[in-house]
């Protein structure tokens, strides 16, 4: 799920917080599904993650640099 979600400042800031292995998973994740796209492949079923395995590796530092950038904004005021 963390895989698609758009990349918005915070998003970026949350993936060069995130360690560069994980980072490196996700990339070649993305670069998978967009050539098996291309070439009109379908994943085979036995290699599709299942929703109890999909682990939210971004979504809680995408959460904290919102909340980071919020109580920012709310300083400047």
């Amino acid at each position: 799920r963390d895989d698609l979600l758009y990349e918005n400042e915070d998003v970026q800031e949350a993936l060069r917080r995130i360690p560069a292995h994980v980072v490196d998973e996700r990339n070649f994740r993305m670069i998978r599904a967009i050539q098996l796209s291309m070439q009109k492949i379908i994943l085979p079923k036995e290699e599709w993650t299942k929703f109890e395995e999909d682990k939210l590796y971004l979504t809680p530092m995408v959460e904290q640099v919102k909340k980071e950038r919020l109580e920012r904004e709310n300083w400047e005021k």
